[in-house]
């Protein structure tokens, strides 16, 4: 029930608290052809916080549902921290079609919706109905990148509630671009790679400026499952869902069905010196 009690207090603090404190950002609906460079916010303390903070223990001491609510309350710092040791690519560096590889597979209107996509979930539960297996994911960009901030893997309602609150949280503070970039730097791809330039350089050794489309699909495959769909230990199952992305990029209109067909054909060359 204490909980339940505290996932009431966020959400109230998120409808209330934060339209009277400020304008939240103007979030521009954009294309994912649109790119621009962008740059996380400072976090900034008042001075009446600063000295509570000095007082109280350690935040990581803190009980779990108070320290979810500092962070609904501080998003901005509790990203600076989870991201100072990451080498930053901007979002201009990762090519536009990674970028559009990506949203085709995970979220492909991530520009028009909000941070949860009512539709894309029951759009997703009947795709994965007919399809037989999970293909598609219900979350959103803002919510998978949410989650593999600050929340655990396990699926509970607590826990889904809590990803649902701090999305509508992280789309008040940052723009689509600005996350969509947080995300190509924080995200896991599989084989010990975290962000986008750990991925491409794992795999193909380039620079993520320097991918194709044939290694960009394969990028854009591996959220769905890092691990098992790692190119270098499961070339097989990596090729297979690169296919999928490829077909959704046309679906999506973002290429034509030739360019996939010869995109999909197309060697390619890992850093281990496998080709498949």
């Amino acid at each position: 029930m204490f909980k339940i009690f505290v996932i009431i207090i966020i959400a109230v603090g998120i409808f209330f608290w934060y339209p009277t404190s400020g304008d939240p950002i103007k979030k521009e609906i954009l294309s994912p052809t649109t790119q621009h460079s962008v740059q996380l916010p400072p976090a900034e303390h008042s001075k009446a916080t600063v000295f509570l903070l000095s007082i109280l223990p350690p935040k990581q001491t803190w009980p779990d549902p108070i320290q979810k609510i500092w962070l609904s309350l501080n998003i901005e710092e509790a990203v600076q921290e989870r991201t100072n040791d990451i080498e930053w690519v901007p979002i201009t560096d990762i090519p536009i079609e990674m970028q559009q590889a990506l949203l085709a597979i995970e979220d492909h209107n991530f520009y028009n919706h909000g941070a949860i996509d009512v539709d894309g979930i029951l759009r997703a539960t009947l795709v994965n109905i007919t399809a037989g297996e999970v293909v598609q994911g219900g979350s959103t960009i803002t919510q998978q990148l949410t989650k593999n901030l600050f929340l655990s893997q396990e699926q509970t309602l607590i826990r889904k509630t809590e990803e649902a609150l701090l999305s509508l949280v992280m789309e008040q503070h940052y723009s689509k671009d600005q996350l969509l970039e947080i995300y190509f730097n924080t995200t896991y791809f599989g084989a010990g790679a975290t962000g986008i330039k750990s991925a491409a350089l794992t795999y193909f050794d380039k620079l993520p400026q320097e991918m194709q489309l044939a290694e960009c699909a394969i990028i854009a495959a591996l959220p769905y499952a890092p691990s098992a769909l790692n190119p270098l230990e499961n070339p097989e199952g990596c090729k297979k869902r690169q296919r999928l992305v490829l077909q959704t990029m046309v679906k999506r209109g973002y290429i034509g069905t030739t360019l996939a067909e010869k995109t999909s054909a197309e060697p390619v060359f890992l850093a281990n010196g496998v080709t498949f």
